[in-house]
C-alpha cells in the first residue's frame, strides 16, 4: 500500500483541495477519464485487515469488510458511530439499522473477493511505474496497436507467400513447432489413477539461475480438489520441499518455484480465467530465471493470461530449487495427484518462452494435421520476414512493458462491477447468515439526501460528503486539525458527534471555522495557518494556579496547548535533533531497529513475515511514517507511545504518561544513536568548552539555553559520567558502538561517551517530548 501513501504525502505538501482530497479516495475509480493518481487514492478503502484462513466463511468476512468501510466513513467525514446500528436501530442517536446497511451497500459493489489468497496482490490492483517511466509507460498501449496493426498488415503481405508455402506442402517438413527442446514426453496419452504418479529422471534444467519453459498439454477432470500436473519437488522432514511444481488449484493454473525454508515464488490465473473441466489444453509456464518475484509468467491455450500472486511475497526466490528428485507426472511426491488426469504432450526448453512460441507449440497438434490457421501462424512468426519483424517488434514492447512493471509497484486500489448494482441486505441482529429487506445505497435519514443527479454509488457517497448541504463533513475535519494542534479537539470526542459524545467546547468557533475551511476552497494549509498563527495557540503554555483553578482541562484555552507528542513525532525529533534523520520522500516501508524475535513469536510458520531483518544505511532513519508495521507485532517503541494496532480506524489516540516510555528514550538503539551524533556535533563545534556543548544539545532539544540551575546540574552529571568512563574504557567504546553510524573515532571516546549520557538523558525530559 506504500503508493497510497506516497499520494497521501503528496496530497498534503501541494495542498490538493480537501473536497478533492475526500472525493478521490472515497470514489477515485469511478470518476470520468480517471487518472493513475485518482485510482491510487482509491485505496483508501483497501486499507482494512483481510484473510485467507481456511476456516473462515466468505459471506461473514464480506460482511466483516462492509461493516469495517461504514465504521470508517463513519467515524473519518461523519463523526458518527453509525456502527452501534449493526445489530439494531442506534440506542443513543437517530440512525436506523436500514440507514447503516443502506451505508453499508455502497461498498457492495466491488470486485475485492471476500478472501485475499494470501497473495501480495489481491485484486483488484494498479500498477504504478516509477516516474520516469510513467511517460513511457502512458505510451506504450498506443505503441502496441501500432505493433498489432503492423502485424495485421505484414498478414496481408504475406498472404501470397503462405499460400504458395501452405499449397505446395512446406509446412510437412517442419518437425518442431519451436526450436531448442531439452526434452520431449515420447508420444502418446498418459492417464493417470488415484494416488498414482509417475517418475522420469530428474531434469538438471530447473535450477534458481537458469530460465525455463514448460509446456504441456493436459486433460483436466472434474474436481474440486488442488492437482499436480507434473513436478520435481525433493521432499525433507516436517513437510518441507525445493524444487519445482505445476498444478491446478479450484481450476486456475498455478506455477511454484520453492527455495531455502519451503519459500515459494508462485503465480496463480486469476478467477474470471478459471480452465475448463472435462476438456484438453494446452499450458505453458516460464521462468527467466532472475529469482524476482515477477519472473514467471502463464500461456493458456497459446494466449497469455493475467495472473496474481507474482509479487505475492516481500522476498525473491531464496537459495536454489534445483535438486535429484526425479520428475514427477501427476503428482507431487507427497499429497497432491492428478486422478482422473491425462497428459498427451509434455516439452521442456532451457529459455523463457514468448507469446508467440507458446502459441505455436498450442497450436502443433492442428499443425501437424495441416490446419490452416495453424500453419499461418506458424509461416508469419518463422518464415515470412516482414511477419517475423513485426512479431518481434511486439515482443520487444512487451519485454519493455515487463521491464517497466518490475521496476515500479503494486498498489491496491477499488473497482466496481460493471455488470450489477450496489445492494445491501438488512442482517437480523448483525448476523451474517440471517439476511432480511434488501437495501438499496443511501445515506443516513437524519441528513440531507443525495444531490440531486447523484448516482447510487461510492461517487455519489463522496459528493455528498463534501456537499455544501452536509452538515458534518467540514465540521468533523476542522476538528480533528484543531485536536492535532492543541491536543483536543473543540469537540473532545472527534470520533463521536453523537449525543453521548462531548458537547463542544465553543460551538460557534467549531462552525465558523468549517464555513471558513469551505468558503477558502477547502484549503487545508491556510486553514492550519489560521490555527497556528492564532491568540489563542500562541498563548504560553504556563499553568499558573489561577488558570487551573478556572479551567484545570485547558479546554477554554486559558493557556496555550501542552501534550506529550506521538511515538512517531518523538522518534522524529530525536532524529532531526541528532542530524540522523533522513529527509528523503516516499518510497516503500522500511524496517529501522527492533527488539529481536518480536515477529518470530507471532508467526505462523509459512508466513512472509516470518523474520524481520533490519534494514540499514539510510532506511535506518527514515521518518516513522515509513516503518513497516505488522499488525500482529507493531513497533514496540510506537505501541509503548500509544500508536493504535492498525487494526481499525482511529482518529483519537488514546494519550499516556508511563515510565515505560523512558524505556524506549533512553535504551533504544535508535534513541541512543540519536544521542552520540548530537553529543558528536557539539563536541565538534565547541571544542573543549563543556559549557558550551551543553548548551548547544540544549538549544537544539529544548529550543532554549540551560538556566543556572540546570546548567549546574548537567555539569554535575557530565562530570561523574566522565569519571566512570575514564576509569572503565571499554564501557565508552561499547556505548559509541551503538548503531549503525560510525562514531568519530578522532574524539576522546570518555568524553565522548559522557557527553552521549547526558544527551540522553536531555533527549528523555518531559519537555523534549512535550509539544
Amino acid at each position: 500500500m506504500w503508493p497510497y501513501r506516497d499520494w497521501v504525502i503528496q496530497a498534503f505538501n501541494r495542498n490538493l483541495r480537501f473536497d478533492q482530497f475526500v472525493l478521490w479516495q472515497v470514489a477515485g475509480d469511478l470518476l470520468p477519464n480517471r487518472t493513475m493518481e485518482q485510482q491510487i487514492a482509491s485505496g483508501f478503502q483497501r486499507c482494512n485487515v483481510t484473510t485467507n484462513e481456511g476456516g473462515v466463511i466468505p459471506d461473514e468476512v464480506q460482511a466483516m469488510y462492509d461493516k469495517d468501510r461504514a465504521d470508517t466513513t463513519g467515524a473519518v467525514f461523519l463523526g458518527m458511530t453509525v456502527g452501534c446500528a449493526s445489530c439494531h436501530d442506534h440506542k443513543f442517536d437517530p440512525i436506523s439499522q436500514k440507514d447503516f446497511y443502506a451505508l453499508t451497500a455502497f461498498y457492495r459493489n466491488t470486485l475485492q473477493r471476500p478472501l485475499d489468497g494470501n497473495i501480495y496482490d489481491t485484486p483488484p490492483v494498479l500498477l504504478v511505474p516509477r516516474p520516469e517511466d510513467r511517460s513511457r509507460w502512458q505510451s506504450l498501449p498506443a505503441d502496441e496497436a501500432a505493433a498489432r496493426a503492423a502485424i495485421a498488415a505484414a498478414r496481408t503481405a504475406a498472404a501470397p507467400g503462405f499460400n504458395a508455402w501452405f499449397t505446395k506442402g512446406r509446412y510437412k517438413k517442419v518437425k518442431l513447432p519451436v526450436a531448442g527442446e531439452l526434452f520431449r514426453l515420447p508420444a502418446g496419452e498418459m492417464s493417470f489413477e488415484a494416488k498414482q504418479s509417475r517418475e522420469l529422471p530428474s531434469q538438471p534444467l530447473f535450477a534458481r539461475n537458469r530460465p525455463f519453459s514448460i509446456a504441456v498439454r493436459f486433460f483436466l477432470p472434474k474436481s474440486t480438489e488442488s492437482l499436480t500436473v507434473l513436478s520435481q519437488l525433493q521432499r525433507y522432514p516436517e513437510d518441507k520441499a525445493r524444487g519445482i511444481a505445476v498444478e491446478v488449484n479450484d481450476r486456475r493454473p498455478f506455477l511454484r518455484l520453492v527455495g531455502d525454508d519451503n519459500k515459494a515464488i508462485q503465480v496463480r490465473g486469476t478467477n474470471d480465467r478459471r480452465l475448463a473441466v472435462d476438456a484438453w489444453q494446452h499450458l505453458t509456464v516460464t521462468y527467466d530465471g532472475s529469482g524476482r518475484r515477477d519472473s514467471l509468467a502463464l500461456f493458456v491455450n497459446g494466449e497469455a493470461v493475467p495472473y496474481e500472486g507474482a509479487n505475492e511475497s516481500l522476498f525473491d526466490l531464496m537459495g536454489e530449487i534445483e535438486t535429484k528428485a526425479p520428475l514427477r507426472l501427476g503428482g507431487d511426491g507427497n499429497k497432491r495427484f492428478f486422478a482422473g488426469g491425462k497428459i498427451s504432450d509434455l516439452r521442456l526448453y532451457p529459455r523463457a518462452l514468448g507469446v508467440d512460441e507458446a502459441r505455436t507449440i498450442a497450436l502443433w497438434p492442428e499443425f501437424s494435421r495441416g490446419d490452416r490457421a495453424a500453419a499461418e501462424h506458424y509461416y508469419l512468426v518463422n518464415v515470412d520476414p516482414g511477419a517475423r519483424q513485426a512479431y518481434q517488434h511486439l515482443a520487444a514492447l512487451t519485454a519493455e512493458r515487463l521491464a517497466i512493471r518490475r521496476r515500479g509497484a503494486i498498489t491496491h486500489v477499488m473497482q466496481e462491477k460493471t455488470n450489477s448494482l450496489p445492494m445491501s441486505n438488512i442482517l437480523y441482529r448483525g448476523q451474517y447468515d440471517q439476511p432480511r429487506d434488501k437495501v438499496e445505497p443511501a445515506v443516513p435519514g437524519v441528513l440531507p439526501p443525495l444531490p440531486a443527479g447523484a448516482p447510487k454509488n461510492r461517487l455519489g457517497l463522496a459528493q455528498w460528503l463534501v456537499d455544501a448541504n452536509n452538515p458534518l463533513t467540514a465540521r468533523v475535519t476542522v476538528n480533528r486539525f484543531w485536536q492535532e494542534i492543541f491536543g483536543t479537539g473543540i469537540v473532545k470526542t472527534a470520533d463521536d458527534f453523537g449525543s453521548q459524545g462531548e458537547a463542544p467546547s465553543h460551538p460557534e468557533l467549531l462552525d465558523w471555522l468549517a464555513i471558513e475551511f469551505r468558503e477558502s476552497g477547502w484549503d487545508v494549509k491556510a486553514l492550519l495557518r489560521l490555527m497556528v498563527t492564532s491568540a489563542a495557540y500562541r498563548q504560553a503554555a504556563i499553568a499558573t494556579p489561577a488558570k487551573l483553578q478556572a479551567d484545570p482541562d485547558n479546554r477554554l484555552l486559558a493557556r496555550g496547548p501542552r501534550f506529550r507528542m506521538d511515538g512517531e513525532m518523538i522518534r522524529d525529533y530525536a532524529l532531526a535533533a541528532s542530524g540522523l534523520l533522513t529527509a528523503k520522500i516516499g518510497g516503500p516501508s522500511v524496517k529501522p531497529y527492533q527488539p529481536d524475535n518480536v515477529w518470530e513469536t507471532v508467526a505462523m510458520d509459512g508466513s512472509n513475515t516470518r523474520f524481520y531483518k533490519r534494514d540499514s544505511g539510510e532506511n535506518l532513519y527514515r521518518r516513522s511514517l515509513y516503518t513497516f508495521w505488522k499488525r500482529s507485532a507493531p513497533p514496540a517503541n510506537m505501541e509503548i507511545f500509544n500508536a493504535p494496532t492498525r487494526e481499525t480506524c482511529t482518529v483519537r489516540r488514546e494519550r499516556t504518561n508511563t515510565p515505560l516510555q523512558a524505556l524506549v528514550t533512553m535504551n533504544d538503539p535508535q534513541f541512543v544513536e540519536a544521542a552520540r551524533a548530537l553529543a558528536q556535533r557539539a563536541l565538534l563545534a565547541e571544542k573543549n568548552n563543556p559549557a558550551g556543548q551543553l548548551q548547544l544539545i540544549a538549544r537544539t532539544v529544548l529550543a532554549r539555553p540551560l538556566d543556572d540551575r540546570e546548567q549546574t546540574i548537567t555539569q554535575s552529571a557530565y562530570r561523574d559520567y566522565l569519571r566512570h568512563y575514564d576509569s572503565y574504557p571499554a564501557d565508552a567504546r561499547k556505548l559509541l558502538a551503538v548503531g549503525e553510524s560510525k562514531a568519530d573515532a578522532s574524539l576522546p571516546p570518555a568524553e565522548f561517551a559522557a557527553l552521549t549520557m547526558v544527551t540522553n538523558q536531555l533527549l528523555n525530559l518531559d519537555e523534549v517530548v512535550t509539544k
